[in-house]
């Protein structure tokens, strides 16, 4: 049983952890934060409230993105984002999300994002654990957990300027919001039966959408297939099963498709054991490789740049 002081100084220690601090950072840049490491940023979060209805940590952060840790027990504003897409995903708690609509006694800050007091005609979502969205950019939106709880997010800005097209005569629909409990089983099932027949020996299947952005989900297979992302980043986290990620090294019998680079295997890369819960950050130009001897379920993102 840890005594109140070790408890003091572990609380006052996670006040101050960078996110991947916690975990390797691997001299390619792969940033790996285990499930259990995300459960002391997210305490580290509480702990940073002090009072407050809210605090946000980094849970990885490869410039200019920052995947961050969102941990909400009260009301906070409304915020818009100009030029910034947000993807959010539901970690732990239940709240409601509400988008679109217009803010209410609007502010604008320094870097142009604006917040509000609150949102009129907005459309409301109740949120549970595993659900997933994202909110276009300069849409409003504003979470709040269900009362006396926590609602607790990871949330990833993402620029984009480009404005939907307006369907003329219909008001624009809510982001799309994906429910892990309830629509997963069925994307997976889809992504399994697609193994088989598959040349890079994975199924997959899109979660969500908003292009140039897609979640996908990939259901590996324990052959795997290199490969290379010459211009895009990829956040990774694992949705169901365990697998490895081999990184870095050198790609063999590379193939040169255009955006990517694939191949047979990987030589010399670094084995990296992933399970539920646990995300990796795999920055352009570096070989990897997924596979797994059972189940391994993944929800990817590519990002340009880093």
């Amino acid at each position: 049983m840890k005594t109140p002081m070790k408890s003091t100084f572990l609380a006052a220690a996670l006040l101050f952890l960078p996110a991947w601090a916690a975990g390797p950072q691997m001299a390619n840049g792969v940033i790996t934060v285990s499930a259990e490491q995300v459960e002391q940023i997210r305490q580290s979060a509480r702990a940073a409230q002090a009072g407050r209805p809210s605090a946000l940590k980094s849970i990885i952060t490869a410039q200019p993105y920052e995947l961050s840790l969102d941990h909400r027990t009260g009301r906070t504003p409304a915020s818009q984002h100009p030029v910034e897409a947000e993807m959010i995903i539901v970690l732990d708690g239940a709240g409601t999300i509400t988008t679109g609509g217009t803010l209410v006694n609007p502010t604008t800050a320094a870097n142009g994002n604006i917040s509000g007091s609150d949102i009129a005609n907005g459309a409301p979502q109740h949120v549970v654990k595993g659900d997933m969205l994202i909110v276009p950019q300069n849409t409003a939106h504003m979470m709040m957990p269900d009362a006396g709880g926590a609602l607790v997010l990871a949330t990833l800005h993402l620029p984009r300027t480009a404005e939907p097209a307006p369907v003329p005569g219909r008001a624009p629909a809510a982001p799309k919001l994906v429910s892990l409990a309830a629509d997963l089983p069925a994307m997976i099932e889809k992504a399994k039966a697609a193994v088989a027949t598959s040349p890079r020996f994975f199924g997959g299947d899109t979660i969500l959408s908003l292009p140039p952005y897609r979640v996908g989900l990939e259901y590996r297979s324990p052959k795997g297939i290199a490969s290379v992302h010459k211009n895009d980043g990829e956040f990774m986290v694992v949705l169901e099963g365990e697998g490895v990620i081999v990184a870095g090294g050198t790609v063999v019998n590379p193939k040169d498709t255009g955006a990517n680079i694939d191949g047979d295997a990987i030589e010399g890369g670094a084995d990296i054991r992933m399970k539920k819960g646990d995300f990796i950050f795999v920055p352009k130009g570096v070989p990897h490789l997924a596979k797994s001897d059972g189940a391994f379920v993944l929800a990817t993102l590519h990002v340009s740049g880093p």
